[in-house]
């Protein structure tokens, strides 16, 4: 009688059938799938990078002053942003919480990168005003650090809007969906809690 091979059944992130996801995961395994885990190691990285600029934008602003007022489309630009994440909030609390993926949550997930458009929209009237001030770049140490923080902000919000385009263009496929909006919207919170503390930090004197 001729030896019977038995093959494991379970091979961790190759299949895509049931309990795999095809994310690279372990089946029935409870490791992060790889792109929560990819998104949480990019905000470590960006945390890093943001608290560094904030650091040297309170020292130097604290010593030299603020020379400028902040245009005041800044505070509705707060507002969008925030209402953007809460959206997005909301708009996951709907996807997850049921079997199908429901109007009204991809209505809100429009909505919300909707307003992350509208943001960046806010952001460039926000540096036109101060370029009609007469505030640039080179003006001052305070103007310096506006222009870097926000310019360094907005590229990440794009990056995030660009995800959220991808999110949307596999609205139909529901499990893809899922495993996509989870990463997606922790990073899109992210950046509105980077913007506050960046808001903070601009309003150094």
């Amino acid at each position: 009688m001729r030896p019977t091979v038995l093959l494991p059944q379970r091979i961790s992130g190759i299949s895509g059938g049931r309990g795999g996801g095809g994310d690279g995961a372990p089946l029935g395994g409870p490791l992060m799938p790889t792109a929560q885990l990819f998104v949480w190691l990019l905000i470590g990285g960006l945390t890093m990078f943001f608290a560094a600029l904030c650091s040297a934008a309170i020292v130097r602003i604290g010593i030299d002053g603020r020379t400028f007022l902040l245009p005041p489309i800044i505070w509705v630009n707060t507002g969008i942003l925030v209402l953007s994440s809460v959206l997005l909030g909301w708009a996951q609390w709907r996807v997850l919480k049921g079997r199908e993926v429901e109007p009204k949550g991809l209505r809100a997930l429009g909505a919300a990168t909707a307003l992350g458009v509208l943001f960046m929209g806010g952001q460039a009237v926000a540096w036109y005003q101060l370029a009609q001030q007469g505030v640039f770049l080179s003006s001052s140490p305070a103007a310096g650090f506006f222009y870097v923080l926000t310019a360094a902000h907005g590229v990440h919000v794009v990056g995030g809007l660009i995800a959220l385009a991808v999110l949307w263009s596999v609205r139909r496929r529901g499990m893809t969906f899922r495993r996509r909006l989870g990463p997606v919207a922790t990073y899109w919170h992210f950046l509105t809690f980077v913007w506050l503390a960046l808001v903070i930090v601009l309003q150094t004197r």
